[in-house]
């Protein structure tokens, strides 16, 4: 006895200790509107969230098919469409003094207090009414702290709400396993029963499973429940609330589950109001300070009311080609890939329609792939990371010209970076590297630009957060799209409203407002556009991208011949992910395309992404989009240039052996160039015998053609487009027997360098062989053919 009281009485003053100091640290923690806000939560009888989409005159219609209620599963019950005997077993097993108690069972605290000081911290001391605070609040540290303010809190919501008003709720919300929340779900799920026509064995079954909901789960662990169920209709009897001879009756009766599949899964929302609910929960987080635990219950228990941005036929239409697995392709071994899409207004971020992944979906909260999975972008960040930023500070025009040629080698020898195809191209002007997604000139051109000036506009300017500051800081993130992590498919939408808004950036949303039960306005989600770019360069850039679709590597989409659209390509390392970004004038929209588990797609040929794009966008844009163009600034020019310069074309440029070189660039107004180009340089060459002419040579057949400066050499041989057609320097005919094929500067280097060929072309600069040492030229004409040798890259 003596024992007891000291046990009683240091738990009294360990309890009060830790009152004072709990009560101050929760003051600090928790904000002001924390226990207001639970108990009109609680208070509220229909909890249901529903989410309203606005038509154009501003009126709001219901979604009924996307409404949230409960937990991720669960269905509300009045106190008074519940059994007698289910009240009753929950009340006998987990608070048999809950109509006598302020909140706080005293008897029971101390009881638990002296358990836990003895080493025992399994006997449970929390009353029903702890119990809902801990459920609302989702704080779950086993501290002292955390139990004295779940004790205030208790106390404070008896003063405020009726006994049966905190079973109500309680009961409710309480998890009941096989993601069941609330008696009614579990009833549902467990007996396919409403909870007014539950047995008492029934009743008790369900009670048993609070205690422990993975232990005493009916379906996975029967024996552990009928265990517990036993002591509960034990402690019914010894509460008074069944006599004995019904007691043993029940004791005596198996439990019988009819399990009804359907409702252990409950509504299944859409991808959108899976999102927005996500948003919600988020924001409540950042915003209003709320836990995680605390949002959730709010959003999902609250009774609010979320105005959407979705466009409800966009989102059918969406939702309808991505349930039909027939429009994906079968790759070998009879896969299908996975794939997501979203939809965005341009010109103020709203989310129109979304889709996560490739099939029906089959529950909620699960993996979306539009906004929870971060993979590789590759090339489709390349106009936001390096193009549109470098534009904007004028390091670049688009008639800028870079040599695409490797930068480096590795160790193996090996050219770096890589294009995709496996070739290089020379000199190549900023329009036509980024319609052919040119990764030698995307990595010179971070050079100019600045790592951490190009990290620095993806990450402040246009949003970008999944970045690493440490890891994604190279040219393979930066420049390449081959980021630590990777983005997701939003982010990159987020970015791309910087272009296809007219230089202005905002932030992707999938509300407006949030409306608590009372009408009050608990969150606002404003238009959150900042101009990052000014209009001619997004004007500029969307051009550059107009061109990568009708000339480049989306010349694939067949949207482009009927309506004005713009857009890049990306596939990630070892085309494990596809990708694909485009823009008309109305709307903005982007897919990814690859495996859950990253594997290479390239045993099918083409941009998968592309082509949904394509498809599904056709369906989207009304007549008036198809007759909608890009607006103008009026502060954009366009000049013909030289290809090979950048500069206005001099009279040499139209002797290129290729033909036209001449290229639209399109520049700042002011910054247009006026030098002509002094990159083609004219030379003899001798028809007759396909080489620059020389001494030996017949002027009858000698024309006039134009080469194009470079200065190059590399130590292996690779594939470049335009070495058969570059300049070297003065020709000087020394009389050597070149037959290589091999250019005319070449005699010139007598260590072993390479100079880059095109297969399949006779050089335009090599020495004409044809009267070089007439007397064995005959003979060995079939070394001077040609290769047809596919050359080593």
């Amino acid at each position: 006895m003596l024992t007891f009281f000291l046990s009683c009485t240091l738990t009294l003053l360990i309890v009060g200790s830790l009152g004072v100091i709990a009560a101050t640290v929760f003051a600090l923690r928790v904000p002001a509107r924390d226990l207001k806000e639970e108990l009109f939560l609680i208070g509220v009888r229909d909890r249901t969230t529903r989410l309203y989409y606005e038509e154009e005159n501003g009126t709001a219609v219901e979604l009924a098919a996307d409404r949230i209620s409960g937990h991720e599963n669960a269905l509300y019950c009045r106190l008074e469409d519940m059994a007698p005997d289910l009240k009753n077993a929950f009340i006998a097993i987990e608070d048999k003094r809950f109509y006598e108690h302020g909140g706080i069972d005293w008897l029971r605290t101390l009881s638990a207090a002296r358990h836990y000081l003895s080493g025992d911290a399994s006997f449970g001391g929390s009353t029903i009414t702890q119990q809902l605070v801990k459920n609302l609040t989702g704080e779950a540290e086993r501290s002292a702290a955390r139990k004295v303010g779940e004790l205030m809190r208790a106390a404070a919501l008896e003063k405020r709400l009726s006994k049966d008003a905190i079973l109500e709720q309680y009961l409710n919300v309480v998890n009941l396993a096989e993601n069941c929340y609330g008696v009614r779900t579990a009833a549902n799920t467990y007996f396919s029963k409403e909870p007014m026509d539950l047995t008492l064995v029934e009743a008790a079954t369900i009670a048993a499973i609070t205690n422990n909901p993975a232990k005493y789960d009916p379906i996975k662990h029967p024996r552990a429940n009928r265990t517990r169920r036993d002591l509960i209709l034990g402690e019914m009897q010894a509460q008074g609330m069944i006599d004995e001879a019904t007691m043993r009756a029940a004791i005596a009766t198996d439990t019988v589950l009819h399990v009804n599949e359907s409702a252990m899964t409950g509504r299944v929302n859409s991808w959108f109001a899976d999102m927005a609910v996500s948003d919600v929960i988020d924001d409540l987080v950042s915003e209003k300070g709320y836990t995680r635990a605390e949002a959730s219950r709010l959003v999902y228990a609250g009774g609010l009311r979320i105005y959407l941005t979705v466009n409800p036929e966009m989102q059918r239409k969406l939702t309808a080609y991505y349930e039909d697995t027939a429009n994906f392709p079968t790759h070998t071994g009879g896969l299908q890939a996975n794939s997501a899409m979203m939809v965005v207004n341009p010109q103020n971020g709203d989310i129109l329609a979304v889709a996560g992944a490739v099939g029906k979906k089959t529950s909620n909260r699960v993996q979306n792939y539009a906004t929870d999975t971060k993979r590789p972008s590759g090339s489709v960040i390349k106009p936001l990371s390096v193009y549109a930023p470098a534009l904007e500070r004028g390091i670049i025009t688009t008639a800028t010209v870079f040599d695409d040629i490797p930068l480096s080698y590795r160790e193996n020898g090996a050219p770096w970076p890589r294009n995709s195809p496996n070739l290089y191209r020379g000199l190549t002007t900023v329009g036509e590297a980024l319609a052919q997604s040119v990764n030698t000139v995307a990595v010179s051109l971070l050079s100019r630009l600045g790592s951490r000036e190009a990290y620095r506009f993806l990450t402040n300017e246009l949003g970008f957060t999944s970045l690493d500051a440490e890891r994604d800081l190279g040219a393979a993130s930066l420049a390449l799209g081959q980021q630590h992590t990777g983005v997701s498919l939003r982010e990159l939408l987020g970015g791309y409203t910087a272009l296809a808004g007219g230089g202005v950036c905002s932030k992707t949303r999938s509300y407006t407002r949030v409306l608590d039960s009372n009408g009050e306005v608990l969150l606002e989600k404003k238009t959150e556009g900042r101009r990052v770019l000014s209009a001619e360069t997004a004007e500029i850039t969307t051009l550059l991208l107009r061109r990568a679709i009708s000339e480049g590597t989306g010349a694939a989409l067949t949207l482009r011949q009927s309506a004005s659209v713009a857009g890049k390509t990306g596939t990630s390392s070892g085309n494990c992910d596809k990708w694909f970004v485009g823009y008309t004038p109305t709307l903005l929209a982007g897919v990814w395309y690859g495996y859950d588990t990253p594997a290479s797609v390239a045993d099918l040929r083409g941009n998968h992404a592309l082509a949904i794009f394509d498809k599904v966008m056709g369906e989207l844009l009304t007549e008036s989009d198809y007759r909608t163009t890009f607006p103008s600034s009026g502060k954009v020019s366009a000049v013909r240039v030289c290809r090979d310069s950048g500069l206005l074309l001099s009279e040499a440029c139209y002797h290129d052996p290729r033909g036209d070189r001449s290229e639209i660039a399109y520049f700042k107004k002011g910054s247009e160039p006026t030098a002509h180009c002094h990159c083609h340089v004219l030379v003899d060459y001798c028809e007759a015998g396909q080489g620059l002419a020389h001494e030996g040579c017949d002027p009858a057949y000698c024309r006039k053609v134009a080469l194009v400066r470079a200065s190059r050499a590399f130590p292996r041989q690779i594939k470049v487009l335009d070495a058969p057609y570059t300049y070297g320097g003065t020709f000087r005919f020394n009389g050597r027997n070149l037959i290589k094929n091999e250019p005319y500067y070449a005699i010139d280097d007598d260590t072993k360098r390479f100079y880059g060929v095109e297969m399949g072309v006779v050089p335009f600069n090599r020495a004409c062989p044809g009267h070089i040492a007439q007397d064995d030229f005959w003979a060995r004409r079939e070394e001077l053919t040609v290769p047809d040798a596919e050359a080593e890259n």
